[in-house]
């Protein structure tokens, strides 16, 4: 009897022991993923060329892409010798530039007229003598105004825009960065027959739209 209640309280043992939990075992943690290989940039398209590389695109310095509503004299200049520059005279400079000193001190900022009013008894063709300019332009910019008529006293003229080039330059490239042709420029300009370049210095009157 005392034999049978050993190996029953020892079967009664063994149970009890199979059915407590064991010890977790601990997971492992996951493994680190890799770190995404950098982008490359993908490779040149055979088919789509290359853009060239733009040597200068400013053709031309200067105020309104060289067409200026003002102008800087790089040096000392008489104003007689500016005015002639400019297509103008100097009562026209005085007028829109008050005070101005004769000779004119470099670096001076200038307005450049592109009107022009007359004085007493003043005709086209005395502007045109007094500028420098072709009559003829002058009448294609004022066509309302009797081409022979004595002009009253401030009547404002219309005058034709600037281009000054500032180093030598292919007329085609100034035709194109004016959105003119060559044969455009010529025409306005007279001086340019046979011209191919442009050298510095030059001011050229840009033809009307």
């Amino acid at each position: 009897m005392t034999i049978r209640l050993h190996l029953l309280l020892l079967f009664l043992l063994v149970t009890a022991l199979a059915a407590c939990p064991g010890e977790p075992v601990p997971t492992p943690a996951p493994a680190p993923l890799a770190a995404p290989a950098a982008e490359l940039p993908a490779p040149p398209d055979p088919v789509i060329p290359t853009p060239p590389v733009t040597a200068d695109e400013e053709l031309l310095t200067g105020p309104g892409e060289g067409t200026p509503d003002v102008y800087v004299p790089l040096t000392p200049i008489a104003k007689t010798e500016l005015a002639a520059f400019l297509k103008t005279t100097p009562s026209q400079l005085e007028r829109l530039n008050p005070g101005l000193p004769d000779p004119v001190p470099g670096d001076t900022l200038l307005t450049v007229p592109l009107d022009y009013i007359t004085g007493e008894g003043e005709t086209l063709a005395s502007v045109a003598g007094a500028t420098g300019l072709a009559e003829s332009i002058l009448r294609q910019a004022n066509r309302s105004l009797d081409p022979q008529a004595t002009l009253p006293p401030d009547t404002r003229l219309r005058m034709p825009r600037l281009f000054v080039v500032y180093r030598p330059t292919p007329l085609d490239d100034i035709a194109e960065l004016l959105a003119k042709t060559p044969d455009d420029l010529r025409a306005f300009n007279p001086e340019l027959a046979g011209t191919e370049t442009v050298a510095a210095g030059n001011v050229l009157v840009v033809p009307f739209p």
